[in-house]
C-alpha cells in the first residue's frame, strides 16, 4: 500500500516533469481519454484542473463532438 500511494506517486511525477511539453500533453490526453475525470488526472499530479483543461481537448474520445466532422 506504501509503495502505491507514496514511492509510485514521487515516481510517476518525476518521470512526467522530465518529459518533453508535447509528450506530457499527449500523455494528459490518452489518460483523458481512457476515462479519467479531470479532477482526477489534476489530484493524482498535483496539478491545477483549469491548467489541465488548458492542455487537453476535453471534447475528444467522449460523447458528442462539439463540431462533428461532416
Amino acid at each position: 500500500m506504501f509503495f502505491n500511494n507514496g514511492i509510485q506517486k514521487e515516481f510517476n511525477r518525476a518521470v512526467f516533469d522530465q518529459m518533453p511539453r508535447k509528450d506530457q500533453d499527449e500523455m494528459l490526453q490518452q489518460i483523458y481519454d481512457s476515462g479519467y475525470s479531470v479532477k482526477d488526472i489534476a489530484k493524482f499530479l498535483n496539478m491545477n484542473s483549469q491548467t489541465l483543461y488548458s492542455r487537453i481537448n476535453a471534447h475528444r474520445g467522449r460523447g458528442a463532438q462539439l463540431n462533428p466532422a461532416n
